[in-house]
């Protein structure tokens, strides 16, 4: 439905087919020129424990609370913005079918796919200069890099 819903926006909007719409923009030159800098853990251990952590600290904040809130205020169970990774899945919680414990589960596990799946899009771009950060984040290493890329490419 949403694909077609966009398809029929693009073809009122330009009067192109979206396949059409699309060949067309990829013809178009970039509207700049970016250096991409990406940032990503050596250890892939130490992503997957972040984000358990950040998943724990959500829970503790009120995730839960959050949800019921939004759902008060009116929000539809079915909007897009409770399609979202957490809300999805507290959903869950409130509807009966899940423990508060198998949805922060869910989410954990939901949230290190999702980590995955956006880096291995990312790595198939090869003007993405990483930055692998170790076992502690030290932000000055990662500034140097930084710094050096934009340098080689005339940005000061």
């Amino acid at each position: 439905t949403k694909r077609i819903l966009r398809a029929l926006e693009v073809y009122l909007e330009t009067g192109e087919t979206i396949s059409a719409h699309n060949a067309a923009t990829r013809q178009l030159p970039p509207r700049y020129d970016a250096v991409w800098i990406g940032l990503q853990f050596a250890d892939r251990a130490d992503m997957k424990a972040l984000i358990d952590r950040r998943v724990d600290k959500m829970a503790e904040e009120g995730l839960l609370e959050e949800v019921q809130a939004l759902l008060a205020m009116g929000l539809p169970r079915n909007a897009t913005a409770m399609q979202a990774i957490g809300y999805k899945e507290f959903l869950g919680v409130l509807d009966g079918t899940l423990t508060e414990q198998e949805a922060l589960e869910l989410v954990k596990l939901r949230s290190r796919q999702y980590a995955k799946r956006q880096l291995t899009w990312l790595r198939r771009d090869p003007s993405i200069h990483w930055f692998y950060w170790k076992k502690t984040r030290i932000l000055p290493d990662c500034l140097a890099f930084s710094t050096e890329i934009l340098h080689t490419y005339g940005v000061s």
